[in-house]
């Protein structure tokens, strides 16, 4: 019998490449490989002596992909159902221009924390992600909006908060 640790370090970059072509979606194929890895290890003994071990983790993945992508469509139906469109004010400026062009990851965890003020583990918890993956792509969109920006105003990334700073050239 392999070890489970040996199999893991052989297929599961193979398998998160093979779901992100699948799916189209690193995160999803991620987090469906990263389920199928789990529910392995903690069935290895009889994982490890079915016929095709990687095809049954396949198998795991790609339904729990599906299930994840079937329950975000239904989630944004939902909410366009229950939030009247015409009474939500969309926030107006540059700043807000930037975030709206930002990959859907980062605009949610932008506007999750600079609109609806949560904090990074409040996110997580929504967004159903780690605290760390929150924290990074938090950073990353700063860093993004940083550079989308004018050179006359600054983004930092103190204490998670989006401060903008008037500079001027001396």
């Amino acid at each position: 019998m392999e070890p489970f640790e040996s199999w893991y370090a052989r297929e599961h970059p193979r398998m998160v490449a093979t779901l992100l072509l699948a799916t189209g979606d690193l995160d999803l194929a991620t987090e469906g490989v990263d389920e199928a890895c789990a529910r392995a290890l903690a069935r290895w003994e009889r994982v490890s002596v079915m016929e095709a071990p990687t095809g049954w983790a396949y198998s795991v993945a790609l339904n729990h992909a599906r299930r994840v992508a079937r329950r975000r469509r239904l989630e944004r139906t939902l909410l366009r159902r229950s939030v009247p469109q015409a009474n939500v004010p969309a926030p107006a400026g540059e700043v807000w221009d930037l975030v709206a062009a930002l990959p859907e990851r980062q605009r949610q965890v932008v506007v999750l924390r600079h609109v609806a003020d949560l904090k990074e583990a409040q996110i997580a918890s929504v967004l159903n992600i780690s605290r760390s993956t929150v924290s990074t792509t938090l950073r990353d969109a700063h860093q993004r909006l940083g550079s989308l920006l004018d050179d006359g105003v600054e983004i930092t990334h103190a204490n998670s908060n989006l401060d903008t700073k008037e500079t001027t050239d001396v």
